[in-house]
């Protein structure tokens, strides 16, 4: 479980032909990518932490970026979402990513979680 003062960022996850892209819905400007999933995710917490030491001194700054309203959390066949969780200390070793399922159905949860498991899976029948 997660402490709720850690701060906490929407990512959308696309695979691509051969390669997953992590967008950062909450900061537009940053990515982070990888061949395989594990990858991609490990990249995308370094980039976090890059981008948010430097603003370390100014705890208000990360909490406005969290407290934004994610832009453009369209997804299809090929994407999906999730949250990182970030510990107030910024460290990237720490931080931990949470899918994001519909809760409206249980059709809709099944669905996000089988289109989920088959992209991130789709990485080991590439090589």
């Amino acid at each position: 479980m997660t402490d709720s003062k850690d701060y906490r960022f929407t990512t959308r996850t696309t695979k691509r032909d051969e390669q997953y892209l992590i967008d950062f819905l909450n900061i537009p400007k940053l990515s982070a990518q990888g061949e395989l999933y594990e990858e991609a995710e490990y990249y995308a917490y370094r980039v976090l932490a890059d981008y948010l030491i430097p603003l370390k001194a100014h705890p208000e700054k990360i909490a406005a970026l969290t407290a934004q309203e994610p832009i453009n959390q369209v997804v299809n066949e090929q994407s999906f979402l999730s949250v990182i969780t970030v510990p107030l200390n910024l460290d990237p070793h720490k931080m931990q990513s949470q899918f994001i399922i519909p809760r409206d159905s249980a059709e809709n949860a099944h669905a996000e979680i089988n289109k989920i498991t088959r992209l991130i899976n789709e990485d080991s029948s590439l090589k």
